[in-house]
């Protein structure tokens, strides 16, 4: 990527940018730490006893770090079970197919671990998706797509299944077989491209061995993140390819990548005693004990700095084996505190899935010759999957909305900005300098992210605890808007400035 032009501005405003910036994150963390006494005052739940030496109760709330936590408890051994189960093959079996040894792992494991309704609706929907592979067709592979993800629709009401399953099997299934939704797309997808093109080793890279150790990742097979098949394979096939993963069998890089992934739970761990910002997620009440306007968007802030730190630990073990594995997977999901451009949080917050949307959907229906509307469309249609997959909740429904119109508009204001019509005005008539255009820019764009980073409420919190915040933000003044606004243009510049001195380095 090529360096943004640096900003033109006066050492003094960039005092004031960082120094605004980080006034607003302590203030709005010592607001959330000093409300938790009153949410324990009114909560109609009973916290349980945190940490003894921390001396205060945790919030638990929180379904998904719940179902992680005792996913981890009960399947730790697993993962040194496949940690040692590749490094005997490697040894003494190095002509062994590695793809081979990863569906070995996983079926053992899955058969040890699930009932029989779990093994039978895991192993279809890999099936299915390789013979429908074997048709390649692309049409077929969609509607076998939205045929699971209408199943999965069904089964999330079925409270029988549910409940002969037991809550946290059906959770891990459900999840698994999203994840195993994306990897079949990708396998058939690509492999129907390869063949049309003529690529001469594609037997090799689609067989049977490979798709099944690619489907049956352990370390990803649940907890993710997602891999397109691109990044599974070519390592394996390709020895150029191979040489960049300098992680493969270097066990002190993933011993201090899982160790960093250990400290990231701690630290959520200890903050949840003094944060709950899971539980105002869940009761608006919690929410309302915030007597500032920006006490309420502290929450809004650290909800997303939450979820961030979740998928960081998330998503970081099955990196952390992935990479010691030889593959290639994508990476970690970059800091919500470095995002101002809303289109990035899509690109680099969960890296696979957005390869996933771009190549396989947007791509396929536009490319950068199209014209505006048909980009739009396109646009919509990829939102339009985001929204089915992730299930047909009204939040998900409201979120997927809200972020569809604001990359629309932050590509309107791009597409302006960058203009040289746009550029000669602002110089030759209004009379701007340099530094004048790029505060009018960061200005635009601070206004484009404010409800884009509401957004997120509606799909971690739901769409009263959504709704809320967004109405207190739009509707809570003109003061109220102004100082908002103030505030995250300062956060806007300080992320302009950050990431072009990463992009210069």
């Amino acid at each position: 990527m090529q360096p943004k032009m640096k900003p033109k501005l006066h050492k003094s405003e960039l005092f004031l940018y960082f120094g605004v910036y980080i006034v607003y994150i302590v203030y709005e963390l010592w607001v959330l730490v000093k409300a938790r006494h009153k949410i324990l005052a009114i909560a109609q739940y009973e916290f349980p006893q945190g940490w003894s030496f921390l001396r205060s109760r945790k919030d638990d709330t929180n379904d998904e770090l719940y179902a992680f936590t005792e996913y981890i408890q009960q399947n730790w051994y697993w993962y040194l079970f496949h940690l040692a189960v590749v490094n005997i093959v490697r040894r003494y079996r190095p002509q062994w197919p590695q793809s081979l040894t990863n569906a070995f792992i996983c079926i053992a494991i899955l058969m040890l671990t699930m009932s029989l309704t779990s093994m039978g609706l895991i192993s279809s929907l890999i099936a299915s998706y390789f013979f429908v592979a074997k048709l390649q067709s692309k049409i077929f592979v969609w509607l076998l797509s939205i045929a699971w993800m209408v199943v999965m629709i069904f089964m999330k009401s079925n409270k029988r299944l549910q409940e002969s399953m037991g809550y946290m099997e059906f959770h891990h299934v459900m999840v698994s077989l999203c994840w195993c939704i994306l990897r079949g797309c990708s396998y058939s997808l690509q492999m129907a491209k390869s063949y049309k093109s003529g690529e001469q080793n594609a037997e090799t890279k689609y067989a049977l061995t490979h798709y099944l150790g690619y489907s049956l990742y352990f370390p990803c097979f649940t907890l993710g993140p997602f891999m397109g098949y691109h990044r599974y394979i070519d390592p394996l096939v390709d020895y150029k390819e191979a040489d960049i993963c300098v992680a493969k069998g270097n066990f002190k890089l993933f011993a201090w990548h899982i160790a960093r992934v250990g400290f990231w739970w701690l630290v959520l761990e200890i903050a949840l005693h003094y944060v709950y910002v899971h539980y105002m997620a869940l009761d608006i009440e919690a929410v309302k004990v915030l007597d500032t306007k920006f006490g309420l968007y502290a929450v809004g802030y650290f909800m997303g700095q939450f979820f961030f730190m979740h998928y960081i630990i998330v998503y970081g073990l099955g990196i952390a084996f992935a990479q010691y594995d030889g593959l290639n997977p994508p990476r970690k999901p970059r800091c919500i505190g470095l995002v101002h451009n809303y289109s990035d949080m899509w690109k680099y917050f969960d890296e696979g899935l957005y390869e996933f949307l771009f190549t396989h959907i947007y791509a396929e229906l536009c490319n950068k010759d199209s014209s505006a509307l048909r980009k739009i469309l396109s646009t919509a249609a990829t939102f339009s999957f985001v929204f089915l997959w992730h299930g047909h909740y009204w939040y998900v429904f409201v979120w997927s909305v809200l972020n569809f119109c604001c990359l629309v508009l932050e590509k309107i204001v791009k597409t302006l900005t960058l203009s040289s019509t746009y550029n000669d005005i602002m110089r030759h008539k209004v009379g701007l300098s340099e530094g004048g255009i790029q505060r009018l820019n960061a200005f635009l764009g601070s206004q484009i992210f404010i409800p884009a980073a509401f957004s997120n409420c509606y799909f971690i919190s739901g769409l009263d605890v959504g709704n809320y915040l967004m109405g207190e933000a739009y509707l809570g003044g003109w003061w109220n808007y102004l100082t908002l606004t103030f505030c995250t243009y300062c956060f806007f510049q300080c992320c302009e400035i950050i990431m072009h001195k990463r992009y210069t380095q």
